[in-house]
């Protein structure tokens, strides 16, 4: 696959088969990760790649999460609710969680880092796609969850910024039509210069 044309059909996948991913996949995909853009070489990303035990807590933690959302926690729709998100997790073929350093005394180069770190995990996507692997980047209730360092085993000196669910698409979501035009303002040119 071109790289022009990984970056153009590459779609988030919400649904997975349950079918094992070679290792040797994976292993691809994190190198094509560590290649990305940093300022200063300082390559702040950490990724971990969670193994049964792991991915089974950070299932458990997600079904806490969602009976959280509840008042009624005994109900039917918070315990199937719970079980649907465990099972989620639990049953996917790879689960990565990716961090970042945190340096607190130098907000300018945290936030290089973390704009590092996102295109470490776009590679990594990326470079999945490209062997028939879909990949759904999670940036919402596990990330921000102070739990997951625990989890992990992640340092203090990290933040989470993704958690990342690995497989091969059982389905793949329709294009979402974009206008390119919306998003680009040409500086000083009158029209497009090509």
């Amino acid at each position: 696959m071109h790289l022009q044309e990984g970056l153009l059909t590459r779609r988030t996948i919400y649904k997975f088969k349950k079918d094992s991913i070679d290792p040797a996949i994976i292993q691809r995909a994190l190198e094509s990760a560590v290649h990305a853009p940093n300022h200063k070489m300082t390559q702040p990303w950490h990724f971990y790649v969670l193994q049964r035990e792991a991915k089974t807590k950070l299932a458990q933690r997600k079904k806490e999460m969602k009976w959280e959302g509840f008042l009624d926690k005994e109900s039917d729709h918070a315990k199937k609710a719970g079980e649907a998100a465990y099972e989620y997790i639990n049953d996917l073929p790879a689960v990565i969680v990716v961090t970042a350093h945190r340096y607190s005394v130098d907000p300018v180069r945290e936030r290089e880092d973390y704009a590092a770190v996102c295109c470490a995990v776009e590679n990594f996507m990326l470079a999945l796609w490209s062997e028939g692997v879909g990949s759904k980047w999670s940036t919402g209730g596990l990330v921000n969850d102070g739990e997951i360092h625990n989890i992990i085993g992640a340092g203090e000196e990290e933040s989470a910024a993704a958690v990342l669910y690995v497989g091969y698409p059982s389905e793949i979501p329709k294009r979402q039509q974009r206008n390119v035009e919306e998003s680009i303002t040409w500086v000083d040119e009158t029209e497009y210069p090509g």
